[in-house]
């Protein structure tokens, strides 16, 4: 399992960004957290295998979202936050 670090940019606020994060998360079984930026990014912590399944799913989004570009930092397990589930934050 790897662990990393995701800031998406783009219209991700007030489009249902975060629900759509967190039911296709559950749906794969990944466990995480995402939350709003005060700059109106979202930052996802998530840990997972196939992290090009899980950007593909966020670019297609919803229909109303439109995340323009992720920064993506990998975490050390040391680093990495443990969740039981994936969670969404205010």
């Amino acid at each position: 399992m790897r662990h990393y670090k995701i800031t998406a940019k783009g219209k991700v606020q007030g489009v249902g960004f975060r629900n759509f994060t967190k039911a296709y998360a559950d749906s794969k079984g990944y466990k995480g957290s995402v939350q709003n930026l005060a700059n109106g990014h979202v930052e996802i912590f998530v840990s997972l295998e196939d992290l090009g399944d899980f950007l593909a799913a966020l670019q297609k989004g919803n229909g109303r979202m439109k995340a323009s570009s992720f920064e993506i930092e990998h975490l050390d397990s040391t680093d990495s936050m443990e969740f039981s589930s994936f969670e969404v934050l205010p």
